[in-house]
């Protein structure tokens, strides 16, 4: 915060500032600390734009995402998201006022020269939708299964950084180590993502575990007690 306080310092008072931020880091789970980005953007005369992505369906009430997680909705001029996730679909979405909704249309080139959403995908973006407002429970199971997983990690002494989401990251830290353990533990039935450089630094590389509401607490017990062996077989783990 105090990075994005001297960038916005920098700005000229009139000019237009956008400050644009995911609501839910895809790649550590960690959480953007939107009140205090919305404080920032008041104080500074900016507009805030946050990309919901890996935040629908997940956090907040109805699983609305992190500014309605934060209550900072009303504040946050601009919400994207994609449908390729948890509402399991292709295409996307943008939600603002209808100023800057019909400023999109006239000057967003990526909009412009797209070809809409097929039918099949809005229908199924659609029927996501109604489940994650009438059925609660799937998205309280995600996060009982979440609370269960990041307890099994630290006990087992894994770094996870400051995640407290369902995108759990374990440091691995050694490139070739990432995509050795990578590929142990897809043998092992386990798919985990692999994140070496140049996406990250060498020494940041991680393998990213993911939940889903539908996994069950056998599978997740399962791929912990695999998961620990083969860190420990490659002397991630001591």
């Amino acid at each position: 915060m105090d990075s994005l306080e001297k960038q916005l310092q920098k700005c000229e008072p009139d000019k237009v500032k956008l400050i644009v931020i995911d609501g839910v880091f895809s790649m550590e789970g960690d959480i953007a600390d939107l009140p205090e980005i919305v404080k920032l953007a008041k104080k500074y005369n900016a507009s805030v734009m946050v990309d919901e992505a890996h935040g629908i369906g997940v956090l907040g009430d109805q699983g609305r995402g992190t500014c309605a997680h934060f209550g900072v909705t009303d504040d946050v001029d601009l919400i994207m998201g994609t449908f390729s996730k948890s509402f399991a679909s292709i295409g996307g979405f943008i939600a603002a006022d209808d100023e800057i909704i019909n400023y999109l249309r006239h000057n967003s080139r990526s909009y412009i020269f797209s070809a809409s959403n097929t039918p099949a995908a809005t229908a199924a973006a659609n029927a996501a939708l109604d489940i994650m407002i009438n059925e609660p429970e799937r998205r309280e199971r995600l996060w009982e299964l979440t609370n269960y997983a990041l307890k099994g990690f630290r006990e087992m002494g894994c770094e996870i950084g400051h995640t407290s989401t369902p995108i759990i990251p374990l440091f691995i830290r050694d490139n070739d180590k990432t995509f050795k353990i990578t590929c142990e533990l897809f043998e092992a039935g386990i798919f985990v993502n692999p994140v070496v450089t140049p996406a990250v630094a060498p020494q940041d590389t991680l393998i990213r575990f993911s939940l889903m509401a539908t996994h069950t607490r056998q599978q997740l017990d399962f791929a912990l007690e695999a998961i620990e062996k083969c860190l420990k077989r490659n002397g991630v783990l001591h």
